[in-house]
């Protein structure tokens, strides 16, 4: 039976095309238009939250080429949450930017989207691949679902919401209904949220993008949480009074952003694709949701069963989009592939591998 027709499309989409320069403003715009002393301190900021990229992800000179020829590019954007020691990746965004045509594609994968690992039988939700495989892997699989090569990477974490909405003294939600939440040190019922306008601070911020079990609507209606606390810190950040905060917010930053790009590659994209935002669409992803008993955890979960032919499409749309050559293969060429980062996985979940889909289960923000 096909499932979510009762979401306001219309709505979702505005706040999906938002969340792309939701994150891409944090990671762009701010870093790329810094000048003076700012500007030297934000280089600083990105040298800090690029010093963890994985070893194979570093090497960015192809990108460069990209960049300098004005291109188009992608990247994959990623809203980690930890809960219980596990960390997933529970918003994933691909965002194609085309300078030629100024314009923007996304497409946001649902975090319940049921995949099978490759060269296994394994069945998983994609919100797992990078509690399994970590960024690298992450970009593998989805250079080779979506048949895009994958240019750059940002990872935010999900509790650095609380430090970054803090760092502009909090914000306004309009929250769509009464519910109480644990605070992010796991203290039961610690955050109360009121149905319509209210000021949160970031503990209140993380609580009322977290919760879902509550919601009627389930994980799409966290989903819409999420891109709106995260629209409305962004429009934070790009005001005035983001500079008079500007040592807090730089501080929140280098702790929770994680990303391949260097202040050069940014400072070139905000000066030569920031006309792209005046054109986003956003892609949707078709199928239907379901349950499925996964034998590996012996248990039923809520799964979301894309459309082959909707896969398809958009896989289409992207490598146009991208200006790539229909008969090209541009993926994962001279890089560690997942295929070898398999070999120290293991094929059935033990006692040293923390399973995240029983996390999730457990979960009483989750």
């Amino acid at each position: 039976m096909r499932s979510q027709k009762h979401v306001k499309r219309q709505r979702r989409n505005k706040w999906i095309k938002r969340t792309l320069f939701s994150i891409m403003i944090l990671v762009f715009f701010i870093f790329g238009t810094g000048v003076g002393y700012y500007g030297s301190e934000i280089m600083r900021v990105l040298s800090d939250v690029s010093e963890n990229t994985p070893e194979e992800l570093q090497d960015t000179s192809e990108q460069d080429a990209l960049l300098e020829e004005l291109n188009p590019f992608s990247v994959l954007l990623l809203g980690l949450d930890d809960a219980d020691g596990t960390r997933r990746s529970d918003t994933l965004i691909v965002a194609t930017i085309n300078p030629n045509d100024n314009s923007v594609k996304l497409v946001s994968i649902p975090r319940d989207t049921m995949i099978t690992l490759p060269d296994s039988d394994r069945s998983e939700k994609i919100n797992a691949l990078y509690t399994i495989y970590g960024i690298s892997g992450t970009i593998d699989f989805v250079e080779e679902y979506l048949d895009i090569p994958i240019s750059y990477y940002a990872t935010l974490n999900f509790e650095g919401l609380v430090d970054l909405v803090d760092a502009v003294g909090g914000i306004t939600v309009d929250s769509p209904l009464d519910f109480t939440v644990q605070d992010s040190e796991e203290n039961s019922n610690a955050i109360e949220i009121e149905e319509g306008l209210q000021s949160v601070d970031g503990e209140h911020a993380l609580g009322y993008a977290r919760m879902r079990k509550q919601d009627p609507r389930g994980d799409w209606g966290r989903q819409e949480r999420q891109r709106e606390v995260i629209q409305t810190l962004a429009e934070e950040l790009m005001s005035l009074d983001s500079f008079i905060n500007f040592a807090p917010i730089m501080d929140a930053v280098r702790e929770n952003l994680q990303t391949n790009l260097s202040g050069q590659q940014i400072w070139t994209i905000a000066n030569n694709y920031s006309e792209a935002a005046n054109d986003i669409e956003s892609l949707e992803i078709q199928g239907e949701a379901d349950y499925v008993y996964f034998p590996s955890y012996d248990l039923d979960l809520y799964v979301w069963l894309p459309f082959d032919e909707s896969i398809e499409d958009i896989q289409s749309t992207l490598r146009n989009h991208l200006e790539l050559d229909p008969d090209s293969d541009n993926i994962n060429d001279g890089e560690v592939g997942i295929d070898e980062e398999l070999e120290q996985i293991p094929s059935e979940p033990d006692d040293s591998f923390s399973n995240p889909l029983e996390d999730e289960q457990d979960s009483e923000t989750e």
